[in-house]
This record gives structure tokens, C-alpha cells and sequence, in this order.
């Protein structure tokens, strides 16, 4: 007896099926021309359309299949006849560009895919057709984008002049699909759409390999990744994915134009080069607006080094980059006018006057923090920075009420992490209060632990980190904590801060030379920091110098009249081994401060 098919079965033996050459042209950034003129931007995609759009199409013996806005899908016979449709796209968008110079151009980004299609009417549908729209998310505006299936039906001659992409991973599709790029003979101007966050926007171009060594192409894309994931997790910037920077691969194009195509205003470049048994590798960070030079570096590693410091290279790439955004941006923030500021530009504000050892600017800082809480609630970073402010201002001996200030260093910390429960500067804030207010060392380390694994290039976490080690007694590696916080923000505005905590792993690792030094480093960026002055009470006072330690001791007296000795070391001192307990408040004596 025979079973009979089902219904589904019977559809399926039904569907007709072809070899067919699946194009898709999609207009570059047509939401932001719409969104300045509705009207307008749409008369003239519809204008581009009739006249030469869908007449070009039948000319080389295509059709167009389906118009979804901005996007065309058309099917050819075959890909020399897609590609000459796309170039005459490509090249109607350069003419009317020129007839019409006020306009931001129509600019179409163009795939190409040949593969069977299943056919339904007049439809054409399947995985080669969702192929074709995928892949165009990966041309570059005014190029046009072929797989590697199509790209094996032209001539060599024509394959020659094409950019091997390598494997895309495709969105909504399980495999990754091999390329080809045909990019624009110049420049396109495109329009660029407004970053979708206050933050300052910033995209990593794949590195150029100057060697052509394919194998170092790995070494690349994997600096690429680091960088980006470390530079995201700052919280500070808004950073392009790689997959959007791929289309760049093999390309050493000029930061504005890359900027222009990603709609960013910072652009990361650099290239690699093997040599003399090691790697060659060159970095800079380029305004894309101004085509100003921001930062730049240059690393010799040896070969059998390549994959060990990769970590390395890639922190010194986000020591570098980091700042100097933010240097930028503040830049920008002080030409606005106060009633012009966004949340982000009163943060810098806020981070600039905080640096600051004048006690009326101090103050100052905070008012913009909180207007930066103001204008964005949902902004965790300003927050987290507040947090930070009250913690300093207790360190600076400026605090009118320390509990109260106490209070609101968790408060804030936690309504950070209450927002963004990954936010480094949060955790790391609670982390060092937790120790240094409520010497609560295990929620101190637990909350670095989560800091640095979330943010293992946060320069403020490695720094706080090391006082948390230094009441533990492990000096060694407080120290190294510190110096780590260093390198990773050579040039912070709170360099004063990293140094004081510097001094306090090097005088609990018993370095009372290095401990001292540091303290000096410290005083001489911020005079009227109290806690440096303790210090370097205590750490002169342990080098038998006791009169220098009393001139020491009179500064502290000067700035926190208030402070004891014994009320000190009861309720506040934060160490928490027995040995550094009794050492730091010897010194304190020693140091002659009032009991």
C-alpha cells in the first residue's frame, strides 16, 4: 500500500527553482535625509528611481523584484550584468551629485550574490536572496560588494581590482560568507547619522598589514577585538562594532573619510609590519572632523613575544587613546556655552575642577556632576564620579561632616551600579571605600574582582585596588597595582591620587626611599591633599628624620586641625594588619602630631 504525501510535502515538490544573480542596492544613511526633509529626499530617490534605477535594470536584461524604501532588489541573468547595473548607479550618483552640489548626495551601497532561488509569481525568495541584503551592511558607500560564488563568474582581470574581505559573519545566518569588495575610485561623502549617545563616538579600522603575511592577519584582528572591547568597557565612549570597521580590511584609507563612512568623529588606525625577526606595530588616533593628530605610538616586539604581550599592547593602545578623547572632548565641552552643555560635557567639567587643589573649584566640581545627573538620569558614569567626589573630599581633609559624606560615597556608588551593574568606576569606588570607610576588605576585594574583570584596562581600578592591598599588608603587590593604574593613565588629571597610593604600597613594603619619593610626586600635584601629608609624616618619621616629619605634621595640622592620633587610629586608620598597624601609628608619634 502506498503512503500518501502530505499537503507540505506536496508544496515543497512543487516549488520551482533557478540559478539566478540577486542584486541589492541600498541608499546610504536615507533615514537621516529623510528625517531633515521627508518630502524632498523622497522626490528625489523616486525621481533616481524612474528615470534611471529601473530603466538601467531592464536595459541589461534584469528586473526589478521588490522596492522596500530605500532598498532595491533586482535579479540579472547573470553577474556581468548585475555589476554593470550597479555601475551605473554608482555613476548616476556621482553625476547628479555634481548637477547638484548643495544636496547630500543619494549614495547606494550595492551586493551582489549568484545562487538558486526559489521562485513564487513574480517573487524570488530563499537564502541566496537574504544573502544579498546582508551583505551589502559590509559595502563601502558607493562600492559594491560581491560573495565570492559571483565573484568566481567574472574574468580574472575583473576579479584583479577587487579587495579580498575574507569570511563575513553574516546577521541572522548560521555561516560566513567569503567577499570581494569593488570600491569607489574616490572619496564618497555620505551622511552621517548622530551617534545614537552624548558619548564621543570612536571607531578601530582594521590594522594594515604591510608584511601581506597572511597568518599575521589573526595577530591583527585580534588586537582589533581587544582594543574595542577594552576601550567599550570604560564607559566613557560610544565605539563602533569591528564587523562595521571590516570594510576597511586591507584599505589604509584617510581618518576623515573613514569617519565620514562610520559616522563617528575619532578614528584608531595603525598597521603592522614583520622585520627582523619581530613585529613592527604603529597606532594613531586622528579627529576625523579636524584631521587633527591626537595621539600616536610606535611598538617593537620580538617574535617570540607576539601572542604574550598582546594584552600589553593593547593596554598601551587605550592608555593612549582614552585620554586624549577625553582631552578633546573637554576641549569642546569649555567653547560651549553653559546653557548649551549636555550631560557628558558637564561630567569633563566636573572632572576638570575636581583635579583641582583650589578648594572653591573643588566645590565647583560637584555642581556639575549633579547637573550632568540631571540632564541624564540614566547616565551611571557622572554618578560614579560623584561617588568619587566625596570620597576625595574626605581625603583632602575638606569634608564638614564626614559621615554625611561617608553616606553618600555608597549612595552614589551604588545608584551607579544600580544603572549599570558592570560600571568599573562604580565598582571600584565601593571597592575602596568599603575598605578605606567601613574596613570591609572582603566586599572590597569582591568588588575589584568584578571591576577588572568587567574593565581589565581601568586605570582607576588597578589604583584603588592598591590601597585595599596595602592595609592588607601585601605591599609588593599594592605597589605593582599602583604602578599599573599608572601606565595605564600617564597623564590623569588626579595624578596626585595615583601617586599617594603609590607611597602607601611602598611604605608598607617597607621602600620607605621610593614611599617617600611618591609622596613628594604627590604634594607637588595637590599641596592641600591632607592624607599626603599624613603620609609623608609617617614616612619621614620611619627614616629617623623626625623634625622634617614634624614640619610634615604641621601641614596636616594646617589643613585638618581636628586631627589626633588616637581618635585616628580608632575609628579611621584603614589597616588592617597588625604589623602595618602598629608600625604606621608609631610613626605617627614619632612624627610628633597631637595624641
Amino acid at each position: 500500500m502506498l503512503s500518501e504525501t502530505s499537503p507540505i510535502e506536496r508544496d515543497i515538490t512543487a516549488l520551482k527553482r533557478r540559478h539566478a544573480t540577486i542584486v541589492f542596492a541600498d541608499i546610504v544613511g536615507y533615514s537621516v535625509l529623510a528625517a531633515a526633509n521627508e518630502d524632498y529626499t523622497t522626490a528625489r530617490w523616486l525621481r533616481l528611481f524612474k528615470k534611471i534605477v529601473a530603466p538601467a535594470a531592464s536595459a541589461e536584461g534584469g528586473r526589478i523584484v521588490d522596492v522596500q524604501g530605500d532598498g532595491t532588489l533586482a535579479e540579472f541573468p547573470d553577474v556581468q550584468s548585475g555589476l554593470r547595473w550597479a555601475k551605473i548607479l554608482h555613476q548616476a550618483s556621482r553625476v547628479l551629485d555634481q548637477q547638484t552640489s548643495d544636496d547630500v548626495p543619494i549614495v547606494f551601497r550595492i551586493a551582489i550574490h549568484h545562487g538558486n532561488v526559489i521562485v513564487e509569481g513574480d517573487r524570488i525568495l530563499g537564502d541566496a536572496v537574504n544573502m544579498a541584503a546582508r551583505l551589502q551592511e559590509y559595502c563601502t558607500p558607493g562600492g559594491t560588494l560581491l560573495s565570492a560564488e559571483a565573484a568566481l563568474l567574472l574574468s580574472p582581470d575583473d576579479r584583479a581590482v577587487m579587495r579580498d574581505l575574507g569570511k563575513l559573519p553574516l546577521r541572522n545566518l548560521t555561516r560566513a560568507v567569503h567577499a570581494l569588495s569593488l570600491d569607489p575610485p574616490e572619496n564618497t561623502p555620505v551622511p552621517i547619522p548622530l551617534a545614537p549617545t552624548q558619548l564621543p563616538s570612536v571607531a578601530v579600522l582594521p590594522l594594515f598589514n604591510l608584511s601581506a603575511d597572511p597568518a599575521d592577519e589573526y595577530l591583527a584582528s585580534g588586537l582589533v577585538e581587544d582594543v574595542v572591547a577594552s576601550l567599550s568597557r570604560l564607559g566613557e565612549l560610544f565605539v563602533i562594532s569591528p564587523d562595521s570597521a571590516r570594510m576597511f580590511r586591507g584599505q589604509n584609507p584617510s581618518p576623515q573619510r573613514a569617519a565620514r563612512t562610520l559616522g563617528v568623529r575619532f578614528v584608531v588606525s595603525g598597521n603592522l609590519r614583520r622585520a627582523g625577526g619581530g613585529l613592527h606595530a604603529s597606532f594613531r588616533l586622528t579627529d576625523g572632523v579636524s584631521g587633527e593628530h591626537l595621539w600616536g605610538e610606535r611598538m617593537d616586539v620580538a617574535e617570540h613575544e607576539i601572542f604574550a604581550v598582546q594584552e600589553h599592547v593593547t593596554a598601551r593602545i587605550v592608555a593612549g587613546v582614552s585620554p586624549s578623547i577625553r582631552a578633546t572632548a573637554l576641549r569642546d565641552a569649555m567653547r560651549k556655552r553653559p546653557d548649551s552643555l549636555t550631560s557628558y560635557d558637564h561630567m569633563l567639567r566636573g572632572l576638570h575642577l575636581m583635579a583641582s587643589s583650589e578648594r572653591d573649584a573643588f566645590i565647583e566640581a560637584r555642581g556639575h556632576l549633579i547637573r550632568a545627573m540631571e540632564e541624564d538620569p540614566s547616565f551611571a558614569q557622572p554618578i560614579a564620579w560623584a561617588a568619587q567626589w566625596h570620597s576625595l573630599r574626605i581625603g583632602q581633609g575638606w569634608s564638614e561632616n564626614r559621615e554625611e559624606d561617608a553616606e553618600a560615597v555608597f549612595s552614589f556608588a551604588e545608584r551607579a551600579l544600580d544603572l549599570d551593574s558592570a560600571n568599573s568606576l562604580g565598582l571600584a569606588v565601593l571597592g575602596h571605600n568599603s575598605a578605606y570607610l567601613r574596613r570591609d576588605l572582603n566586599t572590597a576585594q569582591y568588588c575589584f574582582g568584578r571591576a577588572l574583570a568587567v574593565c581589565p584596562n581601568s586605570a582607576i581600578a588597578w589604583t584603588l585596588s592598591s590601597a585595599t592591598l596595602s592595609y592588607l599588608g601585601r605591599g609588593k603587590e599594592a605597589a605593582a597595582h599602583a604602578e599599573r593604574g599608572l601606565r595605564l593613565s600617564p597623564y590623569d588629571p588626579l595624578s596626585y591620587y595615583q601617586q599617594h597610593f603609590l607611597s602607601i604600597a611602598h611604605y608598607t613594603a617597607r621602600d620607605l626611599e621610593q614611599a617617600e619619593r611618591c609622596g613628594c610626586l604627590a604634594i607637588g600635584g595637590n599641596p592641600a591633599h591632607a592624607s599626603s601629608w599624613r603620609m609623608q609624616a609617617v614616612i619621614l618619621a620611619a627614616q629617623g628624620r623626625v623634625e622634617e616629619a614634624k614640619e610634615a605634621g604641621y601641614r596636616l595640622i594646617a589643613l585638618e586641625p581636628e586631627f589626633g592620633i588616637a581618635s585616628y587610629t580608632s575609628r579611621r586608620m584603614p589597616f588592617q594588619d597588625s604589623g602595618v598597624r602598629m608600625r604606621f601609628a608609631e610613626d605617627l608619634r614619632k612624627a610628633g602630631l597631637p595624641r
